[in-house]
């Protein structure tokens, strides 16, 4: 596994986004990549994400947040960021890691009662599954 290619996702708190990246990773291509994920302003890995997760059969329960400028010492292969703003204010990639940029909106920031909430959660977690199921097959 440590000679894998490794694909580092990136968002704001790893808390939502690319915790949920690196999930769906480490679930559809654990012989092809080894999944990491930070964030420029890790907060912890949310509630909520690990439950919309496991609501499609993928486990993240042992995921923390971590901050991305530590898993940049050790550039990646492959960096997805899942927000331009993190993307901004995360240290310069380097030339040899090739870069993704995949917005998806933040359910962090979406307010309402549980269920809106959680709508937006399994929003972000569909449309991350499906740009890697599409980047995946394409590769």
């Amino acid at each position: 596994m440590q000679n894998l290619p490794r694909v580092l996702f990136l968002c704001i708190g790893n808390a939502c986004r690319s915790p949920m990246g690196e999930g769906w990773l480490r679930h559809l291509a654990p012989q092809r990549f080894r999944a990491l994920s930070g964030g420029v302003h890790p907060i912890g890995v949310q509630p909520e994400t690990v439950q919309v997760m496991a609501e499609r059969g993928v486990d993240i329960s042992d995921l923390s947040s971590k901050y991305v400028h530590r898993l940049l010492q050790d550039p990646p292969e492959v960096l997805i960021a899942l927000s331009r703003t993190a993307l901004a204010e995360a240290p310069p990639v380097p030339r040899t890691t090739r870069l993704l940029v995949w917005p998806v909106r933040d359910p962090y920031t979406v307010e309402g009662d549980r269920e809106t909430v959680l709508a937006a959660y399994r929003a972000a977690r569909d449309e991350i599954e499906q740009r890697l199921r599409d980047w995946l097959a394409a590769g």
